[in-house]
């Protein structure tokens, strides 16, 4: 008796699989083309599989677009000709995900014994392993396994049939005709090809996600975003309060829309005082989809009902007509800053009136430029408060490069800014060169001033303390629409805007937020607008907005 080791991400099972464990299960170890020697008896035959499904507690990416729950259903229809045919028992184990680590194939080996209560222990003396990737044939080997390569030609190094991730690719490139095309019908199992006829949503799933123009190949907007400490900087206590506190009064009860709703944490306060509404949440990334979902398993959300959407906001969601509240909590300047920009938002907009019912509301709350952001001002900068040094230093990690801007000057950080401002944008070719901050250094009454445009300072100053996801942060644009803009593109679409001078909670208007006036510009940033040789000190624009659009 021997084990087979199937690990594997198993979005789908091939034809050339099928076959394969046909010819392989049939025959003694002895007689199998292995890579590395097998050191159980050579007369063994294999008479149990262990399908390890890898990254099974992931989802919603390119990477993984088809749910543990949809991979196992498949594997288990691929192997049932093998247990009624030739009585070989088949486990599917998950594996959760782990990061590509040196290690990865002796955790696979641990996993499976723990999710098996200890019951199997696989191990190079009843073990064969199946895997055509090279790194983990050669991980397993180091462990003293033989592996079987499959797909992959081991003397010539190349792949003599196509693996389940291009026929992914294959499957997103023709789409919902995929039935009608006779390369994907035959290169992939039989099993496969009836569980997406009787399951069309997984196909459809993987055909939306592979084609979203905004997801990265792990379900995110950006590599370098760390969502853990993202998702505590936007849920803090007090931050979220203030921020339902600012929209609370406006939201019009029925289905109400959390459109980027992140984690769901703006979600567990609606659930709360909504409780007779439908509350559906819109986001895009995986991992705060995940997250979503876990504070709905933990019961967050209480008796409402609470829906989750992966979807992109650029995309028609919802029927016309059939929303009574959108809600856009810092969310509008991603789809400036990862979309066309003005095009990108103004469609937006658009999608969003046309989704409302007559007398539905859109809520925005987010950032907002200055009124005269093109005026230049002179901005003092403390530069006595961090080093001066090595201002541009490479750094090699998130926790390295957090650590140096961290103990930087005001000044020091602000040239590092100024030099790393949409700098991925412009590198993957999303945004121009005219985009990188223009500034000059003037000195007066021996004080060193930098002379740009107000919008590039408010950029600086509502930036500088994202030092954990610096890269991720300055890929995005704050300042493009001052607030009168913004009330001109929601009455260009359609909305009447909510003005109520004498009650400010249930008002559409632009603030600054007190706290980070206080701990974050006060001694660390001055403005100055100059008239003559005369620097007349100015107050700090507004940074943020409530804006209350209504559908005529």
């Amino acid at each position: 008796m021997a084990y087979l080791l199937f690990p594997g991400r198993h979005l789908l099972t091939t034809a050339f699989q099928q076959n394969y464990l046909w010819d392989i299960l049939r025959l003694p170890v002895s007689k199998l083309d292995l890579v590395g020697d097998y050191k159980g008896d050579s007369n063994d035959k294999i008479t149990h599989i262990i399908f390890a499904v890898t990254s099974a507690n992931q989802e919603n990416s390119r990477y993984n677009p088809v749910p543990f729950y949809m991979r196992a259903l498949g594997l288990d229809r691929f192997s049932k000709e093998y247990r009624e045919s030739l009585g070989v028992q088949c486990d599917i184990v998950a594996i959760p995900h782990f990061n590509p680590n040196e290690h990865f194939a002796d955790y696979i080996l641990k996993e499976v014994s723990e999710r098996t209560e200890s019951n199997i222990k696989l191990t190079n003396k009843n073990t064969v392993v199946l895997s055509s990737t090279p790194t983990m044939i050669d991980m397993y080997n180091k462990l003293g396994f033989a592996v079987l390569p499959a797909e992959y030609d081991v003397a010539n190094k190349l792949l003599k049939s196509d693996t389940p991730i291009e026929y992914i690719k294959k499957l997103v490139e023709v789409g919902n005709s995929w039935s009608d095309n006779q390369g994907l019908v035959d290169g992939v199992s039989r099993s496969t090809i009836q569980l997406w006829k009787d399951f069309p949503e997984i196909t459809a799933k993987i055909v939306r996600l592979w084609r979203d123009p905004l997801l990265t190949e792990s379900g995110s907007l950006t590599e370098t975003r760390n969502y853990s400490t993202y998702a505590i900087g936007m849920g803090h206590t007090n931050l979220l309060l203030s921020k339902y506190k600012d929209i609370k009064e406006s939201l019009v009860p029925g289905k109400i829309v959390d459109e980027g709703c992140a984690d769901g944490a703006l979600m567990t306060l609606l659930a709360k005082d909504f409780t007779d509404s439908d509350i559906i949440g819109i986001e895009i990334t995986s991992e705060f989809t995940a997250r979503c979902l876990e504070r709905q398993r933990a019961g967050e959300f209480g008796g409402t009902f609470v829906y989750f959407h992966q979807r992109n906001l650029m995309e028609k969601i919802f029927e016309d007509s059939s929303i009574d509240t959108t809600i856009c909590n810092s969310t509008t300047h991603e789809i400036w800053s990862y979309g066309d920009r003005e095009e990108s938002l103004l469609n937006y907009i658009d999608l969003k009136q046309k989704q409302l019912n007559k007398g539905g509301r859109l809520v925005i709350r987010d950032v907002v430029g200055p009124e005269n952001k093109d005026s230049i001002v002179y901005m003092e900068l403390n530069s006595s408060d961090g080093s001066n040094e090595d201002i541009l230093k490479v750094c090699d990690s998130q926790d390295s490069l957090q650590e140096h801007l961290n103990g930087l000057s005001t000044h020091a950080r602000f040239v590092r800014f100024a030099e790393d401002y949409l700098r991925g944008m412009r590198e993957n070719g999303k945004r121009g060169e005219d985009t990188k901050i223009k500034y000059t250094e003037e000195i007066l009454d021996n004080k060193t001033y930098i002379v740009l445009k107000l919008k590039d300072a408010m950029e600086f100053m509502t930036k500088k303390d994202y030092t954990d996801n610096w890269n991720s942060e300055l890929n995005e644009e704050f300042a493009f629409w001052s607030f009168n803009e913004w009330k001109n593109a929601l009455k260009n679409a359609g909305f009447r805007i909510i003005e109520n001078p004498n009650e400010m909670e249930k008002s559409s208007r632009a603030f600054a937020i007190p706290w980070i006036v206080e701990n974050r510009f006060n001694n660390k940033v001055a403005l100055y607008n100059k008239e003559g040789s005369t620097l007349t000190s100015i107050p700090y624009p507004e940074t943020n907005m409530v804006l209350i659009g209504e559908k005529i």
